[in-house]
């Protein structure tokens, strides 16, 4: 099986070592979860590898993007101008969904290997309460990703950061993998974890891990089980 690094650290190791080159993959989880950075991570790496990532932006213009991305310990400058990454504005208030001719064109034009689409809201504004439309649209997205070469990860929103509480979506099953990044009360605070709910066709550890975002963006942690859920565990048997 042909597979890629994601290039977050530890994550390569819960899907066993990458994934598929052509695989479509869902980061999903509630705000502040990490889903954007998680993304920007697989296209620079992949750009600092020599394989050039398409970054499309529907939330967050590029400006404070690559400042974002900079504060976390991601230059973009040199990246941009070798046209190992580039960057696409789509914003949601236009109405309409970016045309897939600009992209397919930048793939073939760049030799771009690996494709983010962050996020899926902008298909919930162009299909708005359709659900069958919206289903049609990301279908044919994946499909014309996965025809151009690409790999492509995705990331959408979810309202609940409690993962026995999670509600799978329609979208969720369209994708070949799906990533939940969540956030678990501990104390005080909040420890945040990660679990790959699915990976199509490949074999991957089910756990839920531990992860940080520091200076250098996410690192994973597939040795260490989250202190949160054993505090959870611990409290629940005490209640028996």
């Amino acid at each position: 099986m042909d597979k890629i690094k994601i290039g977050i650290p530890g994550l390569d190791e819960i899907l066993k070592g990458g994934v598929r080159s052509d695989a479509s993959i869902l980061f999903t989880g509630p705000p502040g979860s990490g889903k954007s950075i998680a993304a920007f991570q697989f296209v620079y790496y992949g750009a600092k590898q020599g394989m050039p990532g398409l970054y499309i932006t529907s939330e967050e213009n590029a400006f404070s993007l690559r400042a974002h991305m900079a504060e976390l310990g991601f230059p973009l400058d040199s990246l941009e101008t070798k046209g190992l990454v580039t960057i696409a504005e789509q914003s949601v208030t236009s109405g309409k969904m970016i045309s897939i001719e600009a992209p397919i064109k930048l793939i073939k034009s760049k030799k771009i290997k690996r494709v983010v689409m962050d996020s899926l809201t902008l298909f919930e504004f162009v299909y708005g309460d359709s659900v069958n439309e919206f289903r049609k649209g990301i279908i044919s997205f994946i499909k014309q990703m996965k025809e151009a070469g690409v790999t492509l990860v995705v990331t959408s929103e979810r309202y609940t950061a409690e993962m026995d509480q999670f509600k799978y979506r329609s979208e969720d099953f369209l994708f070949d993998g799906l990533i939940i990044l969540s956030k678990i009360r501990k104390g005080s605070s909040f420890e945040r974890i990660l679990n790959v709910s699915k990976l199509r066709g490949q074999d991957h550890l089910i756990d839920i891990f531990p992860f940080q975002i520091a200076k250098g963006g996410i690192k994973v942690f597939p040795k260490q089980l989250p202190f949160s859920l054993i505090e959870q565990d611990i409290v629940k048997r005490s209640k028996k």
